[in-house]
């Protein structure tokens, strides 16, 4: 894949102008610590979650929309729901909590985008879309399905879960194209999984903090200017974002 993985399953990642990060380290194991530490400014460790990446791009003179896949209310999901609030529009696709409808696909988040690029704006947009990604349990998220066997169901499902997120990654790139206005497009995952029951037919992905794999992600960026494919080698933090 773009990232260095074995399998090509990321068709769109692998090809596209633009930048690649093949060494990005996330600043948490876990969403939460993760995207409090990334979006936010930090002060002596601490996300102060009233100075964020929304905040910032309002004060700069953005129209700023949150469209997410993740929950709305519950223990985990509070304190990117705190950030995401703060933008001037504001759409979840769970009502509840993380685990509610947790069939609901990325790919309806689209719908939202398409919307947004087909008005008229006088002001420069953020969009930002929350997925589920590859989220635990993987199977859940591709209905079952994957195209390659490895290992396990699970861990087939997983692969398959960085195909359908590469391909929503390439709609949404054709969407902002065919708008007609200059866009950047970031991608990043908040953390990695660590296998669990490994080597086993039972073998599946989890939320980890003791290993590499739980903070190796992928980090890209794309520009309607971008003119080549660049894979950038050396190690970047999201302390840094």
């Amino acid at each position: 894949g773009a990232f260095g993985g074995h399998w090509d399953n990321t068709p769109f990642a692998s090809s596209v102008n633009g930048l690649i990060f093949a060494d990005y380290i996330a600043a948490s194991g876990s969403t939460q610590k993760s995207l409090g530490l990334t979006l936010n400014r930090v002060v002596d460790g601490k996300p102060q979650f009233q100075d964020n990446f929304v905040t910032l791009t309002n004060r700069a003179g953005f129209q700023t929309w949150w469209f997410s896949n993740q929950g709305q209310i519950g223990e985990y999901d509070t304190a990117i729901a705190s950030i995401a609030k703060r933008a001037d529009e504001v759409y979840f696709l769970k009502e509840g909590n993380f685990e509610a409808d947790k069939n609901t696909k990325d790919e309806a988040l689209l719908d939202m985008t398409a919307q947004v690029l087909a008005q008229e704006h006088s002001q420069p947009q953020l969009i930002v879309l929350h997925l589920m990604g590859s989220h635990p349990q993987a199977c859940d998220r591709t209905q079952g399905k994957y195209e390659t066997f490895v290992q396990s169901k699970e861990t087939s499902c997983y692969l398959y879960t960085m195909t359908q997120t590469d391909d929503l990654l390439r709609k949404l790139y054709d969407q902002l194209r065919n708008s007609g206005s200059s866009f950047s497009l970031v991608y990043f995952s908040d953390h990695g999984l660590a296998f669990k029951e490994r080597g086993k037919d039972v073998q599946y992905l989890a939320h980890d903090d003791k290993y590499q794999q739980n903070f190796q992600v992928p980090f890209m960026v794309i520009s309607s200017d971008d003119k080549a494919h660049r894979v950038i080698k050396a190690r970047r933090s999201a302390n840094d974002f």
